[in-house]
């Protein structure tokens, strides 16, 4: 894989970072288009946002295997290539995702003299197939983002999979997206006002990523060791 190379030209003294990991397997065909254009609306609601100058998104892609994306300034966003095909990598791509995600908060950091506040968003519509890597793998990953005070984010689609899954590796705020033609509406309203949301807060909002707070223990747990993080950056002594 050739060197990426990342956004680092941020001039706030805010920064936010959002990571996507959409499904891209063979079961996503009939949903090419919603997921397309659900992507061009989320990056169009943030067109006068007051904080935009703050935000760097990368958009990874996966199937049998996963297709890291660059972290890009909005302005620099790509939403038009989205095409189908193959098995589901679920917890490979979470790992290889939080790797150079991890990677890249260490380098603003160490570049920009700030902590960023990060979210970590992962959506699939289906259980792990021909996958790399294993559940425990995943979970590791999760674990280790949610210590360091990343939101992490699991929307499910369709009903071959449910948000309970995304709490059982972990992941402190959940979705469930029924119908396929919800998600161009979900991605352009809830998500968008939840990310708009975390990058005006001075903390990551942990299991009240989306509007409604989630209520599981487990998820309760995450958010509020995600809180303490917060305001103990001694975290990144440890990586």
């Amino acid at each position: 894989m050739s060197k990426m190379k990342h956004y680092y030209g941020f001039t706030t003294d805010k920064i936010n970072i959002f990571m996507m990991l959409l499904d891209t397997s063979g079961s996503m065909e009939r949903d090419e288009d919603n997921m397309r254009e659900g992507v061009r609306v989320y990056h169009e609601s943030f067109e006068n946002f007051s904080e935009r100058n703050s935000i760097a998104v990368s958009v990874c892609k996966f199937d049998g295997n996963f297709k890291p994306g660059e972290f890009k300034p909005l302005k620099d966003f790509d939403s038009s290539y989205y095409c189908t095909n193959g098995a589901t990598a679920l917890f490979y791509s979470i790992v290889e995702g939080g790797e150079i995600l991890i990677d890249y908060i260490n380098n603003i950091i160490e570049k920009k003299h700030i902590t960023p506040r990060v979210t970590f968003i992962v959506f699939s519509d289906g259980q792990p197939y021909n996958d790399r890597a294993r559940k425990a793998d995943a979970e590791e990953m999760i674990s280790k983002l949610n210590l360091m005070g990343v939101t992490t984010v699991f929307v499910a689609f369709k009903d071959e999979i449910s948000s309970e899954f995304g709490s059982q590796l972990g992941f402190v705020a959940t979705k469930d997206i029924r119908n396929r033609e919800d998600l161009v509406d979900f991605m352009g309203r809830e998500l968008s006002q939840s990310c708009k949301k975390q990058s005006r807060s001075a903390k990551s909002l942990g299991a009240n990523f989306f509007s409604h707070a989630a209520s599981k223990s487990r998820s309760a747990h995450y958010s509020q060791a995600t809180a303490q993080v917060l305001e103990d950056d001694s975290w990144m002594d440890d990586l």
